[in-house]
């Protein structure tokens, strides 16, 4: 079911086509017109009351009548169908356009004609019947005057004879003469039950019969596809998949609407972009689960399999989570090749990391804070609360300015320096790495920190990308793992349940949580 709900829009795309093109065949088709002429089959030989069985019948109504059926089309029967007709057809097109078959309840021959005209649909099935009763029934007789020949030179031997025994014989044979003579000339093997009627409706096309047959079989050709999509398709589409191929705790799902954003509060160039409070709320989940996750959080690295799968989201809005509730939070851009958080936050890109581990720049010079929140009560490392309408910042260091190289410098004895000398000053430092797959920059970074969160966009990561990131973190120093799910679609949100999320008055009402 569940992959019928997935593919349900290719399913009735399927049941739609299958429908148009029944309707389509029916529109082509040329019209046919059937008539239908029934022949009843009985056995002679059964009016004869032999003392020597010799013609009594064993045969049923059923074989008799499966005797029977084949022998309408037969040379003899077609030539004779052609002379009464007078048609041009020849014996092939006339054997082509009936068929004999037999009723089960009735045991009759019903003859079935087609034509492209209703008359000759019923003249045709008709003649066939009148040509197959009169030869079958003349052939029969035939062979009942041959059998009272032999009988009468039968008769006259034993008559010659003039004994009593012969007298009595004679006696009999007389009998049996008398019936054998008169089904010489009355015997009626075959019989029309039923004239061919003259039909009022084609046959054939049939649109409604085509039409919903289409349907069905695009239902079931929909389904098939449907399932062998799954089947090839090596996609990650469910969480279930995701724990198959990487044996690692989920720590969070995110929505596809909160892609692209850099946190709460967030902005573009002269634009603000504001999560969804569902949206803010998962981030704020990931938070406490990434703290379970690891007792020691105070470097944490989001990366992912390959780029745009959301680990930039992640990164920024899990460090706008982390700096909201009070913590002191650094957030770095490590990736160097594709970097975004300056555009999204507004900040300037340059001078940045690059800008410091090639010594153009000092500290003082790559820390940037922006303004996350506003408004909002938040909580010191004491537990005391701020008060409300305090503005709540985000300290952000960008990639900086390019460079050739970048993962010679995130391996370099700097870069390893620089991230003990934050940890002392941040009691959270959230690194935005480059991709595991494709470049070597994560790779040098991973043993430097205390816990890896590994972002899965459902729909587009595959299998194989999964256990190779899954294979790559494996041969690196031992690090707490947490998966988050990105890219999460509406139809798949009971992955999680934070979605009573609401405003009543003006006021946030509180998430409502599911299992």
């Amino acid at each position: 079911m569940a992959t019928i709900r997935r593919h349900k829009v290719l399913i009735l795309l399927v049941m739609v086509l299958g429908a148009a093109i029944g309707l389509g065949y029916s529109a082509i088709q040329k019209k046919s017109y059937s008539a239908t002429a029934s022949m009843q089959v009985s056995d002679p030989n059964q009016e004869l009351t032999l003392l020597d069985g010799s013609y009594l019948s064993q045969n049923t109504p059923l074989q008799l009548a499966s005797a029977a059926a084949p022998q309408v089309t037969r040379q003899e029967i077609l030539l004779g169908v052609k002379s009464a007709l007078n048609s041009s057809l020849t014996t092939t097109q006339l054997q082509n356009a009936v068929s004999a078959t037999i009723d089960p309840n009735s045991y009759l021959i019903d003859i079935t004609s087609s034509a492209a005209n209703p008359n000759d649909a019923a003249r045709i099935a008709n003649a066939f019947a009148d040509v197959d009763s009169t030869v079958t029934n003349s052939e029969t007789r035939a062979q009942f005057a041959s059998q009272a020949k032999s009988l009468s030179r039968q008769l006259k031997s034993q008559l010659r004879l003039h004994t009593p025994a012969a007298d009595l014989q004679a006696t009999q044979t007389q009998e049996t003469l008398n019936r054998v003579q008169s089904l010489a000339s009355v015997a009626t093997p075959l019989s029309i039950s039923a004239a061919a009627a003259v039909p009022t409706s084609p046959s054939s096309p049939k649109p409604t019969r085509n039409t919903i047959a289409g349907l069905l079989i695009g239902l079931f050709l929909g389904i098939g596809l449907a399932i062998g999509r799954d089947a090839l398709d090596r996609r990650l589409r469910h969480a279930s998949d995701v724990s198959a191929v990487i044996n690692e705790p989920i720590v969070g799902f995110i929505r596809s609407s909160a892609l692209g954003h850099a946190g709460m509060g967030a902005r573009e160039p002269g634009t603000r972009l504001t999560l969804s409070d569902v949206d803010e709320e998962s981030f704020r989940i990931l938070r406490h689960n990434v703290r379970f996750l690891s007792a020691d959080m105070n470097t944490v690295l989001v990366t992912s399999p390959m780029a745009e799968e959301g680990k930039s989201t992640v990164a920024a809005c899990l460090a706008c989570a982390l700096a909201e509730s009070g913590t002191r939070t650094l957030l770095v851009e490590c990736d160097m090749r594709r970097p975004v958080l300056a555009e999204r936050f507004g900040i300037a890109q340059a001078p940045g990391l690059a800008d410091y581990l090639t010594g153009n720049a000092d500290p003082s010079q790559i820390l940037q804070a922006t303004p996350i929140g506003v408004g909002r009560q938040s909580f010191n490392g004491n537990g005391a609360a701020a008060e409300l309408g305090d503005p709540v910042d985000l300290v952000c260091i960008t990639a900086g300015s390019a460079v050739p190289r970048p993962a010679e410098l995130l391996a370099s004895e700097r870069f390893g320096k620089f991230l003990r000398e934050v940890g002392e000053v941040y009691d959270v430092v959230v690194l935005d790495t480059a991709p595991l797959l494709p470049v070597a920059d994560t790779l040098g970074i991973i043993p430097e920190v205390s816990t890896v969160l590994l972002c899965v966009r459902l729909g587009q990561t595959t299998r194989d990308q999964a256990r190779a990131a899954k294979a790559a973190l494996d041969r690196l120093p031992d690090r707490p793992i947490g998966l988050v799910l990105t890219d999460v679609r509406e139809q798949e949100e009971g992955y999680y349940g934070y979605y009573g999320y609401a405003r009543a008055g003006g006021a946030e009402a509180s998430p409502a949580h599911r299992a």
